[in-house]
């Protein structure tokens, strides 16, 4: 009993297990939003809303890799606190810069009459998502902040106010009005947690400049700018390609779809989002050896338990089409994109590595090449095949492929680990995933019916029993052990 007792006090004390289910807690939210903003919207203005938020993710992405270059210098650097003072400040100066330069273009863009979103009516919205996208450079850059310090309340805070009063607001406002609404607590959330951020701060929040810091901060922040804005570009061109050449419907149907699959991989990503500084930090600081193990032990368990998860929702996705039939074009796409996103999940834990080990040069010049093939892919998919709407994720997907595989290979040359092809494959591809992912992608093409996809799961729990006992050791220790992921 006192056991017991001991156990269920470690779990209260636990701030990153209190952070995770408070996480998972929102993620239910959200998924309840998204089915019913989806009844309440409608196609229409769906793929309206999922072009407004299209524009705030190329807006958000143009950051120069301000954001990045702090969040990896004081990481490494967590203890030099009057440093990270000085990097934070020079930060703050150069965001406002940047905000400026937004200003200017949609200012331009009001004056020449680019006529950007014009079938969707974006310019009813432009304002108020201009001012969305500026105060999130400052949310993304204090919230970076947040978590090397371990302040996880303001960080569970920003990442939930808005899901919350969505789910209040969905009950007064249908169709254009809940569109408005949508649009409105956005912009108010954004800003109530900018306050927050700023008025709970581990650290004096105030402009400064300093040429040296700031050519420091630019300088990496450059390629981290590269490699993050090409990698996040990948899956925004490819919903640019839907949003462009298919209908305002059609890409209500892919943005629904879109929602639902990444909601899937929400909460292994907030696990990801508190450890990626401590990653950062002992790969710095570990030998090839140490670094190779850890690389490996935290590998195996999210990518994993990531390919479980998708599997069990391709399998049980036919129940929610059922409970609403008026989304049941959006099968294929769910099952293709939630396909293509878990692909990414097999390059966890390398790109702490390589940025760790100096190689953000490399990272980003993979990363945009992995962007240009994704643009050429989808052109092809577009434009000479003519794909249906639910089939253009393939480019995201063949692009993922090259892409996983170019990173475990500069991530293992980094620790000098085997790099042949095959070492290679073995390590980003495991049969034990693979073949249960390729089952699933032929019962697509071939159009069986939902119930066949109860053999990719079935082979998948069959391939990786073994590592579920390693997830379960894994999962234990971060519920009794608060310092097992020492933020």
């Amino acid at each position: 009993m006192g056991r017991v007792s001991e156990i269920f006090k470690g779990m209260a004390l636990n701030k990153v297990l209190n952070y995770l289910v408070s996480r998972y807690v929102i993620y239910f939210i959200q998924f309840v939003n998204s089915i019913f903003i989806a009844i309440y919207l409608g196609p229409l203005y769906l793929g309206v809303w999922g072009f407004i938020s299209l524009v705030d993710q190329y807006i958000g992405q143009f950051n120069f890799g301000i954001t990045y270059s702090v969040n990896a210098i004081a990481s490494i650097n967590k203890n030099r606190e009057t440093y990270i003072k000085k990097i934070v400040g020079v930060a703050i100066s150069l965001l406002i810069i940047l905000s400026i330069v937004v200003v200017i273009f949609f200012i331009a863009n009001y004056i020449f009459g680019f006529k950007i979103g014009e079938k969707f009516n974006f310019s009813k919205y432009v304002i108020i998502v201009c001012s969305i996208a500026i105060i999130n450079f400052f949310n993304s850059l204090l919230s970076n902040l947040f978590r090397i310090y371990g302040k996880l309340f303001e960080i569970a805070f920003y990442q939930s106010i808005y899901p919350i009063i969505i789910l209040i607001a969905i009950f007064f406002w249908k169709g254009d009005e809940l569109l408005w609404a949508m649009v409105i607590i956005n912009f108010v959330s954004t800003v109530a947690s900018f306050l927050l951020f700023f008025v709970k701060s581990p650290i004096q929040i105030r402009p400064l400049w300093n040429l040296r810091l700031s050519k420091k901060i630019l300088h990496m922040g450059w390629h981290l700018f590269v490699y993050n804005t090409s990698f996040y570009l990948i899956i925004i061109t490819t919903r640019s390609f839907v949003s462009q050449y298919y209908t305002v419907q059609e890409f209500g149907y892919f943005t629904f779809a879109f929602s639902l699959a990444n909601a899937i991989l929400l909460l292994l990503q907030s696990l990801s989002f508190l450890i990626y500084p401590k990653l950062l930090n002992r790969f710095a600081t570990a030998s090839k050896e140490r670094s190779a193990f850890l690389l490996s032990m935290v590998r195996d368990a999210y990518i994993t338990t990531s390919h479980a998860l998708i599997h069990i929702a391709i399998f049980i996705f036919p129940l929610f089409l059922f409970l609403f039939p008026k989304y049941e074009s959006a099968g294929d796409a769910f099952k293709m994109i939630a396909l293509a996103v878990v692909l990414y999940s097999n390059s966890f834990g390398y790109q702490g590595l390589i940025v760790a080990k100096g190689g953000e040069i490399q990272l980003g010049l993979f990363a945009f090449g992995a962007l240009c093939i994704n643009v050429i892919v989808a052109f092809v998919l577009v434009l000479i095949l003519n794909v249906p709407y639910s089939y253009v994720i393939i480019s995201t997907m063949v692009t993922y492929l090259i892409y996983v595989y170019c990173l475990g290979f500069l991530g293992r040359k980094r620790i000098d680990l085997k790099t042949d092809f095959f070492s290679i494959l073995k390590d980003v591809y495991p049969h034990r995933l693979f073949i249960p992912y390729l089952t699933s992608i032929c019962l697509i093409l071939f159009k069986f019916s939902n119930i066949y996809f109860i053999l990719p799961l079935m082979i998948f729990l069959l391939f990786n029993y073994r590592e579920f006992w390693n997830i379960k050791n894994v999962t234990k220790q971060i519920i009794v052990n608060p310092d097992y992921i020492n933020i």
